[in-house]
């Protein structure tokens, strides 16, 4: 069955928050359908459920379940801890009576530890949906690069980390594939969602600290293993992500970032079944579009600083 979902997105610049939203919801349910009446919304027609991707998402302030007015939330609401909180996406707006919007609700009200929000949004038009913002706490800080036991300057930070596996569309239980690991921040993520991880790098100093890095917050994997994305060690995976290595700081064995990606490619082609998804963050000037066994998706960008912006492409297996 197809439930309304609405997704306020978070207000980063960049395409990433509404193509994470999408492809969440495309993972659980392909034939969702999505609209986008405001910058910040995004409204979804589809069977995934829209809590299960907010315990999932990283560039989003709320998800959950649609209604057209206060009296459709209250079945959700009865016998739970409940607050009212607003999102006014413009300025103007007059300030909103939270007990007109309860009004009814056989609740308790609890304003620091609900266990479901009554959400209303108010941009272009106004949105109100029953959320659940204590599921959506994903402790970012907590496992910040400084935070991990093997430490080094081209580590991802978790936020980024969770939207480049939510991109590649992988589902609890699944194969997530890690083929230039690094520090393990894709690999934490992952495991985080309940994904099989497998971790490789070809140099043996990170693919030790990839490991102590998982070991340390306490994650499961199926392997972390020193081999050459070139020559993967495994049959098959259902997704990719990763980060392509360059610059003086990361383990290129002297190879130009087009040589690396496109060993890498090879070697994933058999791996992928049709319909997998693969994720690659590279600086923008490499260019990737697949070709061969993979069609591109969709590219975003993320503007560094003045010298250097990172484009996140996403491929799709034939």
């Amino acid at each position: 069955m197809k439930n309304r979902s609405l997704v306020l997105l978070s207000g980063e610049g960049t395409t990433v928050p509404d193509a994470e939203a999408r492809a969440l919801f495309l993972a659980y349910d392909p034939g969702s359908s999505f609209e986008r009446p405001d910058p910040r919304v995004l409204l979804a027609e589809s069977a995934a459920d829209p809590f299960r991707i907010g315990r999932r998402i990283a560039f989003a302030r709320r998800a959950g379940v649609l209604v057209d007015e206060p009296r459709e939330a209250l079945p959700m609401l009865a016998g739970r801890r409940v607050r009212f909180r607003c999102f006014d996406l413009e300025n103007g707006f007059p300030r909103p009576d939270p007990a007109h919007y309860l009004r009814g609700a056989a609740a308790s009200v609890d304003l620091q530890h609900p266990e479901l929000e009554l959400t209303l949004v108010r941009g272009d038009a106004e949105y109100l949906a029953v959320t659940s913002p204590g599921t959506m706490v994903q402790g970012w800080a907590q496992r910040r690069p400084r935070k991990r036991p093997f430490f080094h300057p081209s580590a991802i930070f978790p936020k980024l980390s969770r939207a480049l596996v939510n991109l590649s569309r992988v589902r609890e239980g699944e194969v997530f594939l890690e083929p230039f690991a690094g520090t393990g921040s894709l690999a934490i993520e992952a495991s985080k969602l309940g994904a099989r991880v497998v971790a490789v790098d070809v140099a043996e100093r990170m693919a030790r600290g990839a490991h102590s890095n998982m070991v340390f917050f306490g994650e499961r994997w199926m392997a972390v293993v020193r081999a050459d994305a070139a020559r993967l060690p495994l049959a098959a995976a259902d997704a990719v992500a990763t980060d392509i290595p360059y610059g003086r700081a990361s383990s290129t064995r002297g190879l130009k970032p087009e040589e690396i990606l496109r060993a890498a490619l090879e070697s994933l082609g058999p791996i992928l079944k049709e319909g997998s998804h693969a994720v690659f963050m590279h600086p923008q000037s490499l260019r990737v579009d697949g070709g061969g066994s993979f069609g591109l998706v969709e590219e975003h960008h993320l503007h560094v600083h003045k010298l250097l912006t990172r484009t996140i492409t996403v491929l799709e297996k034939r």
